[in-house]
């Protein structure tokens, strides 16, 4: 399965600075085979807070959200 980040609520229609949408790992991820120590990786993990959807994805949108201060 390829990652992305599904949401397709209204927030995904406003500017990026006005959605409620919330960085979970900027650019990292952990797994077993790196013994759950954060590793460096393109793709982000967002959720948006308005329908619950989550996904990762390496849109340049998360630096946006980032500078805003939207990480969680």
């Amino acid at each position: 399965m390829a990652p992305s980040f599904g949401c397709k609520c209204e927030e995904r229609q406003k500017p990026i600075a006005e959605r409620n949408w919330l960085i979970l790992k900027y650019r990292c991820h952990y797994s077993a085979f790196a013994g759950y120590h954060r590793t460096w990786s393109k793709y982000s993990t967002v959720i948006c807070k308005t329908c619950g959807v989550s996904g990762r994805t390496k849109a340049d949108y998360v630096d946006t959200l980032k500078a805003l201060g939207k990480i969680g």
